[in-house]
């Protein structure tokens, strides 16, 4: 080799070496320092990852392996969605981690999760009618990852459906297998060593199309059944998707954000599956991002002069949250003294309300719809 080249040498590995400890010196000094903590959740309010995969089908972990992520994760339930799949005897409480047993069917429309089913659905029956067999068997439909890019859900004049996958992890990582999310495929992996669910959060696309269906069902259907205290449920829900299949990790998936329902675990594990699950079906969820900071006991209700609030246990202060109705952002507010208000035009009146916070640009907390009488 040439002087020259041996010059070209040292400087490559001299550049390389600074670059290294900068991402080293970020890595440390910024990104894991800053790491949101986890404060366990309060009594009365229960955590968990919804669309789980384990190697029934095709997850990366055993159901032992994702009850340890998921209790490392400050996560006290998961919902098991295998495809294709129900196995009943999986569920139950497992080391402090309640499973509940679901199924993804892989439908002709694409693919929809059904809760609270008695089997998994036949090749026939996912090749007709799938919707109408859910409903048949007593299951809830969630619209599972509705516009990923290879998988989209197809199916929008079917019925009935319940609930729909407004953050999808495998869309995130669909997009960048297809060539899209490059951008924010790059800052994920550098922050990936030292805090994944940063990571994660990082790679999820704009939720805009997810929501506006679900507001345009809304629209249509307005409210749902009455919950058993009397109050109105919406028609639709949404709901947060882990969609973990072990990569990068189920630990990093968990981390990132999850379901906050109001239930307080009686050790009875068909109940506390029933419970939960009602709370996921009838708006009283809340998805978080708690890799952005922790929220608990979140609540999208009435307050003083015909407004609307946001509130929750962990500061609210700074975060940026809009109130949407009818498809449309009606207020918008700063989070203040623990609370973010909400003044609508001319009162905050009856109608179907759901809000969206996010704190340092981040997604942060999406609240179910509330239907106010």
């Amino acid at each position: 080799m040439t002087d020259a080249g041996r010059s070209r040498w040292r400087r490559a590995l001299a550049g390389l070496g600074i670059a290294l400890v900068a991402w080293l010196g970020w890595g440390l000094g910024v990104v894991r320092a800053t790491r949101a903590p986890r404060p366990p959740p309060p009594p009365g309010e229960l955590r968990g990852a919804w669309h789980v995969h384990t190697t029934r089908s095709d997850g990366r972990g055993t159901l032992d392996e994702v009850v340890r992520a998921a209790r490392a994760a400050g996560l006290q339930f998961v919902v098991v969605t295998d495809h294709n799949v129900v196995a009943p005897g999986d569920a139950g409480w497992h080391d402090g981690v309640l499973v509940i047993e679901a199924s993804e069917s892989s439908s002709r429309f694409g693919h929809v999760v059904a809760a609270s089913l008695p089997r998994a659905l036949t090749p026939e029956e996912r090749g007709g009618e799938p919707l109408d067999t859910i409903d048949a068997l007593g299951g809830e439909a969630v619209l599972a990852h509705p516009f990923h890019p290879r998988r989209p859900w197809s199916g929008w004049e079917r019925e009935p459906w319940r609930g729909i996958e407004v953050v999808s992890n495998d869309t995130a990582w669909g997009e960048i297998t297809v060539g899209r999310g490059w951008s924010r495929l790059l800052p994920g992996l550098a922050a990936l060593p030292f805090d994944a669910a940063r990571a994660v959060i990082g790679l999820v696309p704009s939720t805009d199309r997810e929501e506006a269906v679900l507001d345009g069902a809304l629209r249509a259907w307005g409210a749902g059944p009455r919950r058993p205290d009397g109050s109105l449920a919406p028609s639709r829900v949404l709901l947060c998707s882990a969609d973990a299949h072990g990569y990068p990790s189920y630990q990093a998936a968990f981390e990132a954000f999850s379901m906050h329902v109001p239930v307080r675990p009686t050790g009875d594990a068909a109940a506390d599956g029933k419970a939960v699950l009602a709370a996921l079906f009838d708006g009283r969820a809340a998805c978080v991002f708690d890799g952005v900071a922790p929220a608990a006991r979140v609540r999208l209700a009435h307050a003083t002069g015909a407004a609307m609030q946001l509130s929750a246990d962990g500061s609210l202060d700074g975060a940026e949250a809009r109130l949407w109705r009818a498809g449309a952002v009606v207020a918008s507010g700063r989070g203040e003294s623990g609370a973010v208000r909400f003044d609508c035009a001319g009162g905050c009146g009856p109608g179907i309300y759901r809000a969206v916070a996010t704190r340092g640009g981040r997604p942060w907390i999406f609240t179910n719809p509330v239907v106010i009488e």
